[in-house]
């Protein structure tokens, strides 16, 4: 029995042959204009699953990479008003020792050094409240936009931030600190011995407002023994005394008790209210209810303790019977001004750390990601001289192909009658 051969068969066949030719062919181009072995999945499916992990962690090691560029220089700035803040510190430091010479000091002296301090009180200020690039605080926590440290109208100063710490994802297993709380950095730091800190209640109404002074303490035995009470001046109706007046009445914060006979006494603007072995000043003209407190405390901030050197300087020079509290307080702003470079020392030691463990694992994804485009290009990439070799034979076998085509397909049975 002879085959018959339809003359769709004829046709059809050959021009399927020809296009599967010709697809391979624009492959093969494909792969060698684009350098890639592997364009879709179905090219080398183990292959291809290989190098979308590695493309996962080469663009995961990307975000590590830029997590540590924000770090560093976060950072970097930190460090560069630490670094500030530190110089202040010391030169206070120095004024405080010459402030110290009290037989060679003339009274322009201590008003040129009084001035100086006020200059670097402003400096201060103006580091804590340090923005980053990006224009946050750098010393706010959590709340970048919200000024950490603030002049209250009541005198002194007060941190509105909190105590969150940032942290950015540096590698699979390590995160790093990028801030630091301000309260940590200038409020938390230990006082040299018990302190306080006088302030006014936000929510006083008098106008012009009352103002309370840094103060200064009088009698160290009793502030200790004083320690961990609160006392709150309260000023009180000018109805309750006879004739009618301004006063005010000290109490223990605790438990409301009055405190060493302190009721009702008249009030004279700038005149010393002494308390618990301390003594703070109140200008202005507070209204009744007003208050304002006196916090006891084992810490102190660096501003209190600039206000406290500059209150004692125009308040308690020497010479004016208070020669042993001058003395004392300028031993106690050094040992405080010492505690609070320590404190601060501490904080860039432990930004130095961040930065060595930042720079060890930005080294690390280096490598890692040259590793990782090393065993992509292994698999994903072409060997050129394979592929041109093989674009020259899938050429040769098209042409071939369609040559014979051409050849076959004008064959008719009517050429041999």
């Amino acid at each position: 029995m002879s085959d018959r051969l339809s003359t769709y068969w004829i046709y059809q066949r050959p021009v399927n042959d020809m296009l599967q030719l010709q697809t391979n062919l624009n492959k093969t181009q494909e792969q060698i204009s684009t350098g890639k072995r592997i364009l879709t999945p179905a090219d080398d499916p183990v292959g291809a699953s290989r190098v979308l992990q590695l493309n996962q962690e080469i663009a995961l090691m990307d975000q590590y990479e830029r997590n540590i560029t924000l770090l560093d220089a976060r950072l970097e700035q930190e460090e560069g008003v630490l670094g500030a803040v530190e110089d202040s510190v010391a030169r206070i430091r120095e004024l405080a020792v010459k402030a110290g010479n009290a037989g060679v000091l003339t009274g322009s002296d201590r008003q040129a050094i009084a001035a100086e301090i006020h200059e670097r009180v402003e400096e201060m200020y103006d580091l804590m409240n340090s923005k980053d690039g990006s224009g946050e605080y750098l010393f706010a926590g959590f709340s970048g936009n919200t000024q950490p440290f603030v002049e209250n109208p009541g005198g002194g100063y007060g941190y509105q931030g909190d105590e969150g710490v940032r942290f950015l994802q540096v590698s699979q297993t390590i995160t790093l600190a990028s801030s630091d709380s301000g309260k940590d950095v200038f409020m938390d730091i230990p006082s040299d011995k018990t302190s306080f800190t006088s302030y006014a209640n936000p929510q006083n109404t008098g106008n012009p407002p009352g103002i309370v002074s840094a103060g200064i303490t009088l009698d160290q035995e009793k502030l200790d023994a004083f320690y961990p009470e609160d006392a709150v001046i309260s000023f009180e109706n000018p109805l309750d005394v006879d004739p009618p007046e301004q006063n005010f009445t000290v109490r223990r914060k605790s438990d409301g008790r009055v405190l060493e006979g302190l009721q009702n006494v008249t009030y004279n603007p700038g005149s010393p209210i002494q308390v618990g072995g301390v003594s703070v000043n109140i200008t202005g003209n507070p209204n009744a209810g007003d208050q304002f407190i006196i916090e006891s405390s084992n810490k102190q901030g660096v501003l209190t303790t600039f206000e406290k050197f500059l209150f004692a300087l125009e308040n308690y020079p020497p010479g004016t019977g208070f020669d042993e509290v001058y003395d004392a307080n300028i031993s106690q702003t050094l040992n405080n001004l010492d505690k609070t470079i320590e404190n601060v020392s501490q904080v860039r030691a432990r930004i130095g750390a961040r930065m060595n463990t930042s720079e060890s694992v930005m080294n690390q994804h280096a490598d890692n990601k040259l590793a990782a485009k090393d065993i992509k290009s292994g698999i994903e990439d072409l060997d050129f001289a394979e592929a041109v070799s093989r674009l020259q034979m899938e050429s040769f076998i098209l042409q071939a192909a369609q040559q014979s085509f051409a050849q076959t397909s004008r064959l008719s049975l009517f050429d041999f009658i």
